[in-house]
């Protein structure tokens, strides 16, 4: 059956990274991150530009997805992929306003080589690097006007290897130089390119030590552009495209655009407005209050039980925290069916790092036929009766069952073919047998459980590292999941990881 089916595609595959669930911490000696030269995702280019030229347009390109998150360490471009920049970087351009060059002056120059060029680039052109774009200019202009000599300078940039590709700097003692960490920063928080005054402070050599750096996160984080990196991490760690994959959800697009974008966006909305509310790791976990999307009012219906112009407060009997947002249920759901496995997958996958290995070859993922009218939850248990399907169900079905009260819209029921529902949930967490009732009890244990902390920890060191889980990282990710537990922890998990000798640090440069 699709259930089944779909849970094989949806990536079985053991541990998120392929690092070793409870690493124990060995050294606080950072190794340094090991990250090869990555190409930009299409997302953060996509922002740049939209950023820098002021202008919005889709790029056809390809991420790579190395684990959980979008990371092009292979950085190959193969013809279809430059055929895609191509087309980006012509559409982007004829769309900006190009103003600036009316008159092959100053004004011309100064914003194409300074302004856009250094904001593309990451850092000031050399002076190779301009002689060979004014040279550009001229002969575009000489074509045309100095408006067709910007057209071929941005349209070279655009698709240039300086612009698509982390060219990171490390000095002799092993640490990035500021322009490097400035990139890092603004890719990682904002999920584009440094602004103007990130910039500044490489200029001025002021991002050289931990707390400069900190300093520095602290405003990008309070910075609106900060959704932009909570979007990379938190859609990619949830795997909310599933809401738009036809393939997963063809029922979907019948909501309209508005309401599947909305959807998409709460769980990042939420994250953000915990991190103002300086929030911990556990109100992540349970919290009964979300972002006020107008678009949403009809899937929680009677669940929403208070409202300000900031926040929705959400029945606690029905609802805590991330986990429970009708998108992150939907996204793991199937076309007019939920999924108690793949719910179950994602729990132990994203929040406890600590996923069922794939079936067996040769094993049947089909589900029995037991009839018509059988509940979600009898006919999984019909499949998992038998020894070999168990050993993977159990795990996942027992502890996805907990969610059954919210069907695959992401909305709270209370029957299924006219039965009630049954979400009490068994599963062992901790090294115990534990055993729920409803989404709002495995909120409160899973709380409780400093496995969800190191998880989320790890996580987010994949995605801001670049990198798959190492064991490395195991003393790094212990220290951010304790803060991740103490007042603003939310916020701590960004703020340590950037300050880290580790994230200062360039590829495969032992300190």
């Amino acid at each position: 059956m699709a259930l089944v089916a779909v849970l094989t595609s949806a990536g079985c595959i053991g541990e998120i990274g392929g690092g070793t669930p409870g690493v124990e911490c060995e050294t606080t000696a950072s190794p340094g991150a090991p990250v090869p030269m990555r190409r930009l995702t299409a997302a953060q280019v996509e922002r740049t530009v939209s950023d820098v030229l002021g202008v919005a347009k889709d790029l056809q390109v390809s991420d790579e997805r190395l684990f959980t998150f979008r990371s092009n360490v292979s950085s190959s471009v193969d013809f279809v992929g430059a055929r895609g920049y191509l087309d980006f970087a012509e559409a982007a351009v004829a769309a900006t306003d190009r103003a600036s060059c009316t008159e092959n002056g100053d004004a011309c120059k100064a914003w194409l080589f300074k302004d856009v060029g250094q904001r593309l680039f990451r850092r000031p052109l050399t002076d190779a690097e301009r002689a060979r774009y004014e040279a550009l200019f001229g002969a575009g202009a000489m074509e045309g006007d100095p408006k067709e000599g910007a057209r071929w300078v941005l349209e070279a940039m655009l698709q240039s290897p300086t612009f698509l590709y982390m060219d990171e700097v490390v000095e002799e003692n092993g640490y990035l130089d500021d322009w490097s960490i400035a990139s890092r920063l603004a890719l990682t928080i904002w999920g584009s390119n440094p602004d103007a005054e990130l910039l500044a402070k490489a200029e001025a050599g002021a991002l050289s030590t931990p707390e400069q750096i900190t300093q520095e996160a602290e405003r990008m984080l309070d910075d609106p552009r900060s959704l932009g990196g909570l979007t990379d991490f938190v859609d990619q760690w949830l795997r909310l495209e599933r809401l738009n994959d036809p393939d997963a959800r063809p029922d979907l697009e019948a909501l309209g655009p508005e309401t599947l974008a909305a959807l998409r966006k709460e769980p990042v909305q939420l994250v953000q407005m915990l991190m103002k509310q300086g929030a911990d790791v556990d109100e992540l976990l349970t919290t009964s209050t979300t972002a006020p999307l107008p678009e949403l009012a009809s899937i929680y219906a009677d669940d929403v039980v208070g409202e300000t112009a900031e926040s929705i407060e959400l029945d606690p009997d029905k609802r805590a925290g991330i986990l429970s947002l009708p998108g992150v249920m939907a996204a793991l759901s199937h076309a007019d069916s939920t999924s108690p496995t793949l719910r179950g997958y994602a729990v132990l996958s994203n929040f406890l790092c600590n996923a069922p290995l794939p079936p067996p070859a040769g094993v049947s993922v089909t589900l029995p036929d037991i009839g018509e009218g059988k509940s979600t939850r009898e006919r999984l248990e019909a499949h998992f009766s038998n020894p070999t399907c168990a050993a993977c169900h159990k795990s996942m079905d027992g502890m996805g069952f907990a969610f059954e009260g919210i069907d695959w819209l992401g909305r709270s029921r209370d029957l299924e073919f006219g039965k009630p529902i049954d979400d009490t949930s068994s599963f062992q967490l901790d090294g115990k047998e534990v055993t729920v009732d409803g989404p709002v009890q495995l909120a409160s244990v899973m709380a409780n459980s400093e496995a969800v902390a190191n998880c989320l920890a790890r996580q987010w060191v994949s995605y801001a590292g670049g990198m798959p889980d190492k064991k490395e990282a195991a003393c790094l990710v212990g220290q951010i999941a304790e803060e991740m537990q103490q007042p603003e922890g939310l916020r701590k998990m960004v703020l340590t990881f950037v300050g880290s000798d580790w994230y200062r640090r360039g590829p495969v440069q032992a300190p």
